[in-house]
């Protein structure tokens, strides 16, 4: 990794791995050391690079994040703004990752039960045809859960974004005579059951239209895949 991207040398060819990253680059504080290692994740063995980036768009303030790579794919992590250094362990035949801020040691991507804070962002897409727009009416987000999940999306396009749109895996209750149940506390406020654990179907109307369109997705859920970013749409005027 240095100040133009990350690249492989196999044999004696080099090749640029980073190009989805590009963006990133020009706002990394080379002058901080960058550290990296291996780690497994969900059982599959990644590369994780700690440096220190000045994030413009979420905390307006130079911090320590981590990208990750796996199978020509990145994402980025985050294990605390001052997480200086990390590096890969073998642990009872496993490749696990440490990093330390200030004087404690953490092990990283350990809990796979914690509640985090999630976000993934989908590009805006041409949908086959470029030139026409796009009146959004539907999305669904296929994910597979080790607990009950709670997403926020909204619908995007280049003109902006929708309303955000709040969805769960909730469980209605019925009686014998088929009427949905309500459970309400003490202090009459509704309260909602999420579901169990597997396969769940997150799906909406939308209200969004573009020539590019897109998803954002955020969580405060743990323990879940996303599988599928699904879309319905209708084709409407050319230019």
């Amino acid at each position: 990794m240095n100040d133009y991207g990350v690249y492989a040398l196999v044999g004696s060819t080099t090749s640029k791995l980073s190009d989805g990253l590009d963006g990133l680059f020009p706002n990394i504080n080379f002058s901080e050391p960058v550290y990296a290692g291996q780690v497994l994740l969900n059982n599959i063995l990644c590369a994780a690079f700690n440096f220190k980036y000045n994030d413009q768009t979420f905390t307006d303030s130079e911090r320590f994040i981590q990208a990750v790579f796996f199978e020509k794919k990145w994402f980025l992590t985050s294990q605390g703004d001052s997480m200086k250094y990390i590096t890969s362990v073998p642990e009872e035949g496993r490749i696990v990752m440490y990093g330390v801020s200030g004087n404690n040691l953490y092990k990283l991507y350990n809990n796979s039960t914690a509640e985090i804070t999630s976000r993934i962002q989908t590009a805006l897409l041409p949908l086959t045809d470029p030139i026409r727009t796009k009146q959004a009416l539907k999305f669904g987000i296929e994910a597979t859960l080790t607990q009950g999940a709670l997403l926020d999306v909204t619908v995007d396009s280049e003109t902006g974004s929708s309303p955000v749109y709040s969805l769960g895996n909730y469980v209605s209750w019925y009686n014998n005579s088929n009427i949905t149940l309500s459970w309400i506390n003490n202090s009459s406020t509704v309260i909602l059951w999420l579901g169990g654990v597997g396969y769940a179907l997150y799906k909406s109307d939308a209200q969004q239209w573009g020539k590019y369109l897109g998803l954002t997705q955020t969580s405060n859920s743990a323990g879940f895949i996303v599988n599928t970013f699904e879309f319905e749409h209708e084709l409407r005027v050319r230019f």
